[in-house]
């Protein structure tokens, strides 16, 4: 199963450049009204970012991307295959939080990982918040990407279109009813199969299989309504789907799907004494698939793993100032999901959006969780200030249960200050991990009386120095978690799914501490930043090896990332600027076997069985990469224009991303993912 995924993302990924990836076996391989100006506004704990402001560099597909910047932050180690997935903290992927207007987005992803599916033109701004967390945020327990949505533009229409070799998309931003009603409304689409077709000799030389449909697009549409000066309503709605659809050189026909549909109702209103009210209901339907027609046996089956997770969700809180110092933020919140993971399905239908008859499996299982939250805060916690966060759950498998988080920032003289943060969190639901590239193909599961909710315990504690335009951050953290899920047979989703992936979870634990260091700096010719992180991530499950600990997937020892851009060249008509990205990290584990034994008998003959003593007992070479791009806008002009380029991977490393078993020859190979890619794109604003 996984070659044929690693088919699919080499010839999805190299449309632009005709190239070949390698099996390769040598060792070379916010709130918007936190931001108050361009630059990024951080603590140890909270990066607070304008969109608009985020480098390009560190992404394959050339757009600015939230995700790939995180990526680029201490504290956070990446996946494979420069892909989506990330790992704050010793975490696991699943238990990492991303949410725009409050409302989780599960399918984060398009290209196999390569973007993100949501646009950056609908957002106004983001947190990323990794311990000291806020009373509204709960149902995780390593990191939050808080994403919050423009309204329209209540006066006059503003628009953009946009084309690259990897998305072609639209913005407007307009009034309906001027200083009344607005809206704010993107559309992007990929031309991934146009592209493929165009190049399908070529391509076809190179991989085995031949990408017979695709379809990767989202949309966003938001109306907001102000009803008076105080208050307004809002109604938003986003969909994305990735969907492929491709034969391989066997004849067999595979396929992968995941989409996502998101409604949310809000309400804001000023209420007396300083009090701000804010109240939502949303709708949330996920879904993944994976299809294939498998011979079992001696009969073709066309089938389809399908896993979707829907949840509604009742909230509201408020927000009061008390004198000029103090804040109290208090709330509740009410959620029912209904989770059907890894059901198995006899397909009616070769086209690209499947339908479903005959099920042979569901797993219907309900969630509620219902939570009361308060916060009190004191002072600016950018510079002196202390908050204190505290919920109560209720869960309908868990019970009562208390979560309590607490942030802490003091400026002990003007530059130089210390800052502290403690956590003790619950998740109420698991990722059952598939190939970890940072692709929307995990099945979402909900805690059970097997499957307990998933807790951690972390504190960390730093020193941070401004001095001009330069500022410099160090600390350390520490951090205990529970209740984790091990999915043995994560590669083999498709078949585990058929077979009763419940039976191939083990739970246990997990610690992980390091050390996190960042430079900064600041400026309008010349910005950029330096950042480390030394960590070491381990995993304990009581039925897996001997019941001692073995490093994490991703423990990945040392992380080094530096990235800069500068402005050649800026004027009333034109403004040119540059960037380059370097990251090191250290290779992330596997499980290969320690040795093999011969078995001999009448049915099978003489064959070797190979054996494991330890789980992932192999730390793969170093992943090392290189992108540079330079952006051109035009502006004082009627339409101002941007062009953009970029290269990823300018070295053309080989990096491995996982290791695959050649029958052939009885060897173990490091199969590598992207090579060099280029990226343009074009934008005119209307």
């Amino acid at each position: 199963m996984a070659s044929k995924y690693l088919s699919l993302v080499l010839g999805l990924a190299l449309i632009p450049l005709v190239s070949s990836a390698q099996d390769n076996s040598r060792k070379d391989t916010l709130k918007a009204a936190v931001v108050t100006d361009s630059r990024v506004r951080r603590s140890i704990n909270i990066v607070s970012v304008n969109p608009q402001d985020l480098p390009v560099a560190a992404a394959a597909t050339g757009e600015a991307d939230i995700v790939k910047f995180v990526q680029t932050l201490p504290g956070v180690a990446t996946g494979t295959g420069g892909g989506n997935a990330f790992y704050v903290r010793g975490g696991n992927l699943g238990n990492n939080l991303q949410t725009i207007d409050g409302v989780p987005v599960y399918a984060s992803s398009h290209l196999l990982g390569l973007a993100s599916s949501y646009p950056l033109d609908v957002v106004s701004a983001a947190d990323f918040q990794l311990g000291g967390f806020s009373s509204e945020e709960g149902n995780l327990t390593a990191s939050h990407i808080r994403m919050t949505s423009k309204d329209g533009n209540f006066e006059n229409l503003h628009a953009k279109a946009y084309v690259s070799n990897f998305l072609l998309g639209g913005h407007i931003s307009a009034p309906l009813v001027r200083n009344r009603l607005s809206v704010n409304a993107s559309f992007r689409i990929s031309p991934v199969q146009f592209e493929y077709a165009a190049l399908s000799k070529l391509v076809d030389e190179r991989f085995s299989f031949n990408l017979d449909k695709a379809a990767v697009y989202d949309a966003y549409a938001k109306l907001c309504y102000r009803i008076d000066d105080t208050q307004k309503l809002s109604l938003s709605l986003f969909h994305t789907l990735d969907s492929y659809k491709y034969l391989l050189n066997d004849k067999s026909q595979d396929s992968m799907q995941w989409s996502e549909f998101i409604a949310i109702l809000g309400y804001e209103r000023n209420l007396w004494n300083n009090t701000r009210l804010k109240a939502s209901a949303s709708f949330n339907l996920f879904g993944n698939s994976q299809g294939m027609v498998k011979t079992i046996g001696l009969t073709d089956n066309n089938l389809l793993i399908r896993s979707t997770a829907g949840e509604a969700v009742l909230q509201a809180t408020a927000t009061s100032k008390l004198g000029r110092l103090w804040e109290f933020n208090y709330g509740l919140k009410g959620r029912f999901a209904q989770f059907n993971p890894g059901s198995a399905r006899q397909l009616n239908s070769d086209g690209l959006l499947f339908k479903d008859s005959s099920p042979m499996k569901d797993h219907i299982m309900n969630s509620v969780l219902a939570t009361a939250h308060g916060q009190l805060s004191f002072g600016d916690i950018q510079r002196r200030g202390v908050r204190l966060a505290a919920r109560l759950n209720y869960h309908n498998i868990d019970g009562f249960a208390p979560e309590f988080s607490a942030l802490g920032r003091f400026e002990i003289v003007k530059g130089f200050g210390i800052e502290a943060s403690c956590d003790f969190l619950k998740q109420y639901y698991h990722t059952l991990e598939g190939i970890p590239l940072g692709w929307s193909l995990d099945m979402l599961i909900p805690s059970t009386d097997s499957f307990l909710p998933e807790t951690s315990r972390q504190f960390s504690a730093g020193l941070f120095m401004t001095f001009g335009n330069y500022s410099f951050s160090t600390g350390a953290y520490t951090k205990g978690m529970s209740n984790l899920i091990w999915f043995s047979d994560a590669s083999r989703l498709f078949d585990s799914a058929i077979s009763g992936w419940e039976n191939h979870i083990e739970v246990g634990s997990g610690t992980s501490k390091g050390i996190e260091l960042q430079f900064r700096k600041e400026g309008k010719v010349l910005k950029g930043q330096i950042s480390y992180t030394l960590s070491k991530t381990d995993r304990l499950f009581p039925n897996l090896n001997q019941a001692q600990p073995f490093p994490a997937k991703f423990d990945r020892r040392h992380i080094f990332n530096a990235n800069v851009s500068g402005t050649v060249l800026s004027d009333e008509k034109r403004e040119l600027s540059i960037g380059a990205f370097f990251t090191y990290q250290s290779g992330h584990w596997e499980t290969v076997p320690s040795g093999s034994w011969a078995d001999d008998n009448f049915v099978t003959g003489k064959v070797d069985i190979d054996f494991y003593s330890t789980f992932n007992n192999y730390q793969m070479p170093p992943y090392v990469r290189v992108d540079l791009a330079a952006n051109l806008k035009l502006r004082g002009r009627k339409h101002p224009q941007e062009f953009s380029a970029g290269v990823y991977n300018l070295l053309d490393r080989h990096n491995a991303s996982w290791l695959s078993y050649d029958s052939t020859t009885g060897k173990w190979r490091q199969v590598s993912l992207l090579p060099i890619m280029p990226s343009l794109k074009y934008s005119i604003e209307f």
